[in-house]
């Protein structure tokens, strides 16, 4: 039996994190940027008092921060394996750190691009 060699559990948990986060913190922008939106324009118009785009900001930020500390977790195991830091022989961290650095990046974009239309929207519309 063929036995391959194995990662550390920090190396493990960063790419994933780096391939996984991303997607999630967009997805996470949309959902709780939605509710805020139906929140403060609903009926009753509950905003806890402060404006929609308060909320839409910390929320983008947020998201933004996730996919960030992403992207650089995958460009810092690329950077790794590059310099034989961790140990790679099948190539698989630099494969997987190379795709969570396209991820992030993709996903980055979508967050600004959603962060630039919640905000620019002005005012509820009925």
């Amino acid at each position: 039996m063929v036995s391959l060699p194995r990662t550390s559990h920090v190396v493990t948990l960063i790419q994933w994190y780096a391939i996984v986060a991303p997607p999630l913190a967009w997805t996470a922008q949309l959902v709780v940027g939605y509710g805020f939106a139906l929140a403060a324009c609903g009926h009753g118009g509950v905003s806890g008092g402060i404006g929609i785009h308060l909320w839409q900001g910390i929320v983008a930020a947020v998201a933004a921060i996730v996919a960030a500390g992403a992207w650089a977790g995958a460009i810092m195991l690329h950077t790794a394996t590059g310099r034989d830091e961790v140990d790679d022989p099948v190539g698989r961290v630099r494969f997987m750190s190379t795709i969570g650095i396209v991820i992030g990046l993709i996903f980055l974009t979508l967050i600004g691009f959603t962060a630039a239309g919640t905000l620019a929207v002005h005012g509820c519309r009925t």
